[in-house]
């Protein structure tokens, strides 16, 4: 059965990386099956040295690297320690993947408040450089009627969902606003694969190449999302632990910008199984949305 990616795995080829190896011996490869995008492997090599080998199908190297150097800070982060063409080679970093030790997930909402810190002059894709470009799109409301105009997305949901879905647009109005304005480091994809947990601590924040500038609320989403319900208690309690103040609609601000994911991925290559869950989620939410917005 093929794998659910969203690109295929790229094979293992040794001389793609003799540069780093540099004649010594690669004692073992490990395909690293968390992730979706790119293509990572363990490699061990004789001395007993761990390293990860990134192998990029999306996003580049030098705006992840710039990007976690922002963040090394704050939050345990990988070190790159050889770069080629499309291809990284980053330190190993120790530790289980939240998504096996969700009683944590209090740790991951903590660091993800720190990495909030670092604020850019706008909401956008940060450059390798330090910039950041404006989304084409606008924010989440443009985001969301882009989605809503392709024909997959239509016929994932159905007609009607559409049109609710644009009244509920509008009766968020005000809220969606607030939200577009913030400008603060946003991972894209901080779930609990690819959060590394050791004794209780995040011990590793892995694969940035979604990341870019915008609300805070994107991150609180995925988070939500990817976590059993019964620890979404302790998801709150980071978060404040952290510093933030949370207004009394944080889950609500959270499922409203979290809307994009559910959309985006009914025009991925992800598998048919996988946006039929996409799409009940959809559906989910326009009822718990559908009537504020209509009154």
């Amino acid at each position: 059965m093929a794998a659910d990616r969203r690109n295929p795995y790229q094979p293992f080829d040794r001389s793609l990386i003799e540069s780093f190896l540099q004649g010594r011996e690669l004692s073992s490869v490990e395909l690293l099956a968390a992730g979706k995008s790119n293509t990572n492997y363990k490699l061990i090599l004789g001395d007993g040295q761990r390293f990860v080998l990134r192998l990029y199908s999306h996003g580049d190297a030098q705006r992840e690297v710039y990007v976690m150097g922002l963040a090394r800070d704050l939050v345990p982060v990988p070190q790159e320690i050889h770069r080629g063409e499309n291809w990284s080679v980053f330190s190993f970093m120790d530790g289980e993947l939240l998504e096996r030790l969700p009683q944590h997930s209090g740790a991951a909402a903590e660091a993800l408040v720190r990495l909030s810190s670092i604020v850019f002059q706008e909401p956008g894709w940060i450059n390798s450089d330090g910039s950041v470009s404006p989304f084409p799109f606008g924010g989440v409301r443009g985001f969301i009627a882009e989605s809503l105009d392709k024909a997959d997305v239509r016929a994932w949901i159905g007609e009607e969902s559409v049109v609710r879905i644009e009244q509920i647009m509008k009766g968020e109005s005000g809220r969606l606003e607030e939200l577009e304005s913030e400008c603060g480091l946003v991972h894209g994809d901080f779930n609990p694969t690819n959060i590394l947990i050791d004794d209780g601590a995040v011990s590793g924040v892995l694969d940035w190449e979604y990341c870019h500038s915008g609300t805070l609320y994107m991150d609180i989403g995925n988070l939500l999302r990817h976590t059993p319900a019964e620890y979404h208690g302790q998801i709150k309690t980071g978060l404040e632990a952290g510093g933030m103040r949370l207004p009394n609609d944080w889950t609500e601000r959270a499922q409203l910008v979290d809307l994009t994911s559910h959309l985006e991925f009914l025009t991925s290559s992800r598998s048919d199984r996988f946006k039929q869950q996409c799409a009940a989620r959809v559906h989910g939410f326009i009822e718990r949305f559908g009537g504020r917005a209509s009154g």
